[in-house]
């Protein structure tokens, strides 16, 4: 049906830390919204423009006759693209009457508010080749108060029972900040098994250091709640490499202008989606193609180059350069958060390794490095988390 569909992911930019090799096509299915969240960053959200449906279709043409190891994903992008469903819809099943040698998967973030009836319908009869991720932040307060009130439009169930492994994206404000730890727990435990989070970014939100104090007693909570709860798979603000503070080589976060290929409306190319005219405008737009995304030392700046952490430091680009205009320059008030950060989750390592110590000869040679790499990467940081 589809050339051999790829297994659902989490969006290419939540997940690039984990060096997903997947080709990524960013394919804007419109810039308007119905909602308001506090922490957007989109300029126009009532533009009735929508994606060229003759376009997209020369582009998945082209892209999908070139077979390659890991497979694509097609990412449409809002706005809410649910919005321009039924060109969604006819893009997809004219795709799937191709006969495309390359692996694909479509897969779209949404508001969940539009997913009802004949729409829920739909996705639920394609959900082997269309993954649907939800933008939640949490609790039904925590929620609303970030997204325009629209927690209870929203059909939580179908989404942990039609993509159990997709899960959520979840975005941090100061709104939400002091319910962090019962709104990680509350997703857990309405059954999402992927739950990805990290403080809104693009926006000035994070000048008052009280936060730092109320995050670093939220992470505490949570790594409390995953010591009595061991099975539960940790959300990503748990997920750090630390083996990766003893690489000598730096490494880029993420495929924009090099793995992924972004197309506008206009159907224009781009690096990454941040960097279309709809989110940045259109001279930074312009701006970004001259770029050499392909060369790691444009992406690192001088404050942050001599950083012990800076290998498990994640960063957006695209951010870095709307907001700064340099794609290595990083809003450093998420500094003290990243560095709070990994020393809780250091804590927790530490802890759950030491006092619950495996067995040895259960392990294979390639787990017994990585754990004592893992061990070798906290120890190096200690001093500069002021763990010792």
């Amino acid at each position: 049906m589809t050339g051999g569909a790829i297994p659902p992911l989490l969006s290419i930019c939540t997940m690039a830390y984990k060096s997903n090799k997947t080709r990524s096509i960013y394919i804007t299915a419109n810039v308007a919204c119905n909602l308001r969240c506090v922490y957007c960053y989109e300029k126009d959200k009532t533009s009735a423009a929508s994606f060229d449906l003759e376009k997209a279709k020369a582009l998945l043409t082209k892209t999908l006759s070139t077979k390659t190891e890991s497979g694509t994903v097609i990412h449409f992008h809002g706005g809410e693209p649910l919005l321009s469903y039924l060109k969604i819809r006819e893009l997809c099943e004219w795709a799937w009457q191709q006969n495309f040698p390359e692996k694909y998967h479509f897969f779209a973030t949404t508001n969940g508010t539009f997913v009802h009836g004949e729409i829920q319908n739909w996705f639920k009869k394609h959900k082997k080749e269309f993954s649907l991720g939800l933008s939640l932040d949490g609790t039904r307060a925590m929620h609303n108060a970030n997204r325009s009130n629209s927690f209870d439009l929203i059909d939580l169930d179908f989404f942990v029972k039609t993509w159990p492994e997709q899960g959520v994206k979840a975005t941090i404000s100061p709104l939400s900040i002091g319910s962090l730890a019962e709104g990680i727990i509350f997703m857990h435990e309405a059954g999402f098994q992927e739950i990805s989070a990290n403080p809104a970014e693009m926006v000035d939100l994070w000048t008052d250091p009280e936060y730092y104090d109320v995050f670093q007693r939220e992470m505490a909570k949570l790594a409390e709640y995953y010591i009595q709860h061991p099975d539960i798979k940790r959300c990503s603000l748990f997920e750090v490499e630390f083996a990766l503070v003893l690489n000598k080589e730096h490494r880029k976060w993420c495929g924009v202008g090099t793995e992924m290929d972004a197309i506008d409306v206009d159907g224009s190319r781009h690096p990454c989606h941040l960097f279309f005219e709809s989110v940045c405008g259109k001279e930074k737009s312009a701006e970004a193609q001259g770029i050499d995304f392909g060369n790691v030392d444009n992406c690192i700046s001088q404050q942050c180059r001599s950083c012990p952490a800076l290998n498990i430091c994640p960063t957006c680009y695209g951010s870095n350069f709307i907001t700064r205009g340099n794609i290595a320059e990083r809003d450093m008030s998420l500094c003290e958060f990243e560095k709070i950060r990994f020393a809780e989750v250091a804590r927790f390592e530490y802890n759950r390794i030491v006092n619950n110590p495996v067995d040895p000869s259960t392990l294979s040679d390639e787990e017994k490095t990585s754990l004592i790499r893992r061990l070798e990467g906290i120890k190096r940081l200690a001093p500069f988390l002021e763990l010792v």
